[in-house]
């Protein structure tokens, strides 16, 4: 829907039964359009709010991360603007109780990759050679190619964000399809290595990838015990997402 186009999202506002709010920016989204979206009068049907946070709570956190943010990635979480979040989430949840509507709140830090991956590596691949590769990386304990993954953003994204001959956020999405999930606002950051992870294609400290993050918010609408709840998303070494098994093993770990 158009964002300009005030009567298509009324129309729609007054038939969701859920929302999903999440901006890839390090600032929050502004309290008068969760009010706008929220609108006791026209939300009627809204059953359940899920927005996007981030880890507030401080830890591994200071001047290198900073640092890291000035000079190798703007990007990075530092965690400068939390009381502008604290203010977001607390809008979100009393403009959530306003419609009858349960809250989940997912936390990121500082957000990586997000797209398909690497297009060469699909099942469907005549590259000989490539095929070959990946097994013989399997058999070495490698894990073999990484899974393409089409249901996440386009290559295109690798193209906005290239600054050299490979892009890092390929890279991280080839390597860290894995996810972590812990209750409440108890993600650590990056601490002292802060300037080395910045643009890390690995599994660090302090990083959410934005694939595992956008899973996370749309599969928490089908979960009761993430009614009113906050949560972490972390990221774990993978060249496969999560299989459904093992999402419902992460969320069971929330109770």
């Amino acid at each position: 829907v158009d964002a300009a186009d005030s009567d298509a999202i009324e129309g729609k506002v007054g038939t969701m039964s859920a929302l999903l709010i999440a901006v890839d920016d390090t600032t929050a989204l502004d309290s008068s359009v969760i009010q706008y979206l929220l609108d006791p009068e026209r939300a009627t049907q809204c059953r359940r709010v899920v927005g996007m946070s981030r880890n507030l709570n401080g830890g591994s956190m200071g001047f290198l991360v900073k640092a890291s943010k000035a000079t190798a990635n703007s990007g990075v979480w530092d965690n400068s603007n939390a009381d502008e979040f604290r203010r977001y989430e607390q809008t979100l949840k009393d403009a959530s109780a306003k419609v009858g509507a349960s809250w989940t709140i997912c936390r990121a830090g500082t957000l990586k990759g997000g797209a398909c991956g690497d297009v060469s590596s699909t099942d469907g691949s005549d590259n000989e050679e490539e095929q070959d590769l990946g097994q013989q990386e399997e058999e070495e304990g490698g894990g073999g190619r990484s899974e393409y993954c089409p249901q996440y953003l386009s290559s295109k994204f690798y193209e906005l964000t290239k600054k050299d001959i490979v892009t890092w956020n390929l890279l991280f999405d080839c390597n860290v399809r894995g996810v972590k999930l812990s209750k409440g606002d108890v993600m650590p950051g990056p601490g002292g290595r802060a300037v080395f992870t910045a643009t890390s294609p690995e599994e660090c400290d302090g990083d959410t990838s934005r694939a595992g993050l956008a899973e996370a918010m749309v599969r928490s609408l089908e979960v009761e015990h993430c009614n009113n709840v906050d949560f972490g998303v972390a990221t774990k070494e993978g060249r496969v997402p999560p299989s459904e098994e093992e999402w419902k093993m992460l969320f069971e770990e929330l109770v």
